[in-house]
């Protein structure tokens, strides 16, 4: 793999932490930490890149909180300050190893995600009459940092920058192990640490059809006596070379005539239904909606803009009746 040198200046360019800057504030919170930076944004960037170019540069601890949707996370949240550097240093990274990424690997990746997941893996499951799916155990807690700064050297060689990037990533985690969820080079850098194993599935295992979406990845094949071999290939490549562990309750190999479950969704070769705990929140969302507008929390605007966003996600799926069911007399 060819490595890259020479980054460090367009890292620090004020162009580009200016440019980071931009998408730092899309879709954020305007506090009053946000609104300072902006309202003195020469001199913060200034003084911001001067930090960097001087290497004194250091992160602010994250803030922590959990969410319960649909399970419980702790996310973390780092300073505005920080978030700038994080998009700064993606900037730089992202043309370097997008183009090592596997095609199939949807997660965090422009023109990608969850909808296009599920779509691809209908398609594979028509074509395969069996699959794998497995799931990794806690996942971003268990991203080992010495091995991931490793793999970052594979393709940088600019030591200035690598000490930016070693400060963003000591800054997560405990005793050299784990990645803050929630921060954009966090999610980057995850799927920067299962690369390897994608080439690995797809070159070695000789696996025509798979897909992964972070730490969730489906193989298919006609042969079940193969897929349950790699099956434990797998595991052993992950602890070995990524000190990686599959949650146990996670492992499915099964019939597609069974159908797949996968990414909130409820997949057969010709037919795609919404997942039952995918549904069970959109429930929880309609119900909650309506009660605020019948308590008039939110406007009728409000309300319909809501049930309208609601409607799109289902209509993805094959869900005619399923809507007609729910929406009957919403705004009557």
């Amino acid at each position: 793999m060819k490595r890259t040198g020479f980054l460090f200046d367009s890292f620090t360019s004020f162009e580009n932490l200016y440019i980071a800057y931009k998408k730092a504030m899309k879709g954020c919170a305007k506090t009053e930490e946000v609104l300072k930076f902006s309202y003195f944004i020469e001199k913060e960037l200034f003084a911001l890149q001067k930090e960097l170019i001087e290497l004194t540069y250091s992160p602010a601890p994250y803030r922590y909180f959990k969410i319960f949707d649909p399970k419980e996370r702790t996310i973390a949240v780092a300073t505005f300050c920080d978030r700038v550097v994080h998009h700064a240093i993606i900037n730089i990274i992202e043309p370097l190893f997008e183009p090592t990424f596997i095609y199939h690997s949807y997660a965090t990746r422009k023109e990608k995600g969850t909808h296009k997941a599920i779509q691809q893996a209908q398609k594979f499951l028509s074509q395969n009459e069996w699959f794998l799916k497995l799931d990794i155990s806690k996942y971003f807690d268990s991203i080992n940092h010495n091995i991931l700064k490793e793999q970052i050297r594979k393709k940088i060689k600019d030591a200035k920058f690598l000490s930016i990037i070693d400060k963003i990533i000591d800054n997560g985690g405990q005793e050299v192990v784990g990645l803050p969820i929630g921060n954009l080079t966090s999610q980057f850098l995850a799927n920067v640490y299962l690369g390897a194993f994608d080439h690995y599935i797809l070159e070695k295992c000789t696996v025509k059809n798979y897909i992964r979406y972070m730490d969730d990845f489906v193989l298919f094949d006609n042969d079940k006596t193969k897929l349950k071999l790699l099956n434990k290939h797998i595991h052993c490549y992950l602890q070995e070379n990524l000190h990686l562990n599959i949650k146990p309750a996670s492992v499915c190999l099964n019939s597609r005539a069974a159908g797949l479950s996968f990414l909130g969704a409820r997949i057969y070769p010709s037919l795609l239904r919404i997942g039952s705990k995918n549904l069970k929140r959109v429930r929880s969302r309609l119900n909650q909606r309506k009660y605020e507008f019948e308590k008039n929390k939110i406007t009728e605007k409000q309300y319909t803009d809501s049930l309208n966003s609601i409607t799109a996600h289902i209509k993805f799926f094959d869900s005619y009746h399923l809507r007609r069911q729910m929406f009957h007399g919403q705004l009557s």
